[in-house]
Protein backbone atom coordinates (compact mmCIF):
# COMPACT_ATOMS: atom_id res chain seq x y z
CA UNK A 1 0.00 0.00 0.00
CA UNK A 2 1.61 3.01 -0.80
CA UNK A 3 0.12 5.90 -3.60
CA UNK A 4 0.38 8.35 -0.51
CA UNK A 5 -1.24 8.69 3.00
CA UNK A 6 -4.48 9.46 3.76
CA UNK A 7 -6.27 9.97 7.26
CA UNK A 8 -9.60 11.15 8.71
CA UNK A 9 -12.14 10.97 10.76
CA UNK A 10 -15.65 8.71 10.31
CA UNK A 11 -18.71 9.92 11.70
CA UNK A 12 -21.64 8.25 11.43
CA UNK A 13 -20.85 5.40 13.40
CA UNK A 14 -22.99 4.84 16.96
CA UNK A 15 -19.76 4.78 19.18
CA UNK A 16 -18.45 8.68 18.28
CA UNK A 17 -16.09 9.27 15.65
CA UNK A 18 -13.72 7.22 14.97
CA UNK A 19 -10.57 7.74 13.25
CA UNK A 20 -9.14 6.56 9.46
CA UNK A 21 -5.44 5.90 8.30
CA UNK A 22 -3.72 4.34 5.72
CA UNK A 23 -2.77 4.48 2.09
CA UNK A 24 -3.77 4.01 -1.94
CA UNK A 25 -3.05 1.19 -3.78
CA UNK A 26 -4.24 1.23 -7.44
CA UNK A 27 -7.73 2.56 -7.59
CA UNK A 28 -8.49 1.67 -3.60
CA UNK A 29 -7.92 3.58 -0.89
CA UNK A 30 -7.05 0.63 2.70
CA UNK A 31 -7.93 2.18 5.44
CA UNK A 32 -7.26 1.33 8.99
CA UNK A 33 -10.55 2.48 11.29
CA UNK A 34 -10.08 2.92 15.07
CA UNK A 35 -13.51 2.73 16.72
CA UNK A 36 -13.91 5.70 19.41
CA UNK A 37 -15.52 2.68 22.03
CA UNK A 38 -15.67 -1.28 21.32
CA UNK A 39 -16.91 -2.39 18.38
CA UNK A 40 -17.45 -5.94 18.09
CA UNK A 41 -15.15 -7.00 20.69
CA UNK A 42 -12.59 -4.57 19.89
CA UNK A 43 -11.98 -0.99 18.58
CA UNK A 44 -10.33 -2.06 15.44
CA UNK A 45 -11.66 -2.26 11.61
CA UNK A 46 -10.93 -1.48 8.18
CA UNK A 47 -12.38 0.40 5.36
CA UNK A 48 -12.02 -0.09 1.51
CA UNK A 49 -13.01 2.57 -0.84
CA UNK A 50 -12.23 1.33 -4.51
CA UNK A 51 -13.14 2.98 -7.60
CA UNK A 52 -15.86 0.67 -9.64
CA UNK A 53 -15.35 0.78 -13.45
CA UNK A 54 -15.65 4.47 -15.05
CA UNK A 55 -18.32 5.79 -12.80
CA UNK A 56 -19.09 4.29 -9.52
CA UNK A 57 -17.41 3.83 -6.32
CA UNK A 58 -18.07 0.89 -3.26
CA UNK A 59 -16.68 1.73 0.36
CA UNK A 60 -16.50 -1.29 2.63
CA UNK A 61 -16.20 -2.19 6.28
CA UNK A 62 -14.65 -5.15 7.45
CA UNK A 63 -14.33 -6.07 10.74
CA UNK A 64 -12.90 -9.45 12.58
CA UNK A 65 -15.06 -12.29 14.13
CA UNK A 66 -12.93 -12.63 17.59
CA UNK A 67 -14.08 -15.86 17.75
CA UNK A 68 -13.01 -17.57 14.56
CA UNK A 69 -10.65 -14.75 13.62
CA UNK A 70 -12.20 -14.15 10.43
CA UNK A 71 -12.61 -11.28 8.24
CA UNK A 72 -16.65 -9.99 7.96
CA UNK A 73 -18.11 -7.72 5.65
CA UNK A 74 -20.24 -4.93 8.44
CA UNK A 75 -21.02 -2.35 5.28
CA UNK A 76 -21.25 -2.03 1.93
CA UNK A 77 -22.34 0.81 0.05
CA UNK A 78 -22.31 1.05 -3.90
CA UNK A 79 -22.82 4.47 -6.03
CA UNK A 80 -22.62 4.79 -9.32
CA UNK A 81 -22.92 8.10 -11.22
CA UNK A 82 -26.27 8.35 -13.56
Amino acid sequence: MSDGAYSGTYIGAGTGPAALQGGRSGDAINLDIRWAKKVNGDRNARMTVEKIGDNGMRLTTTDTDLKTGKSVVTSRIELKRQ
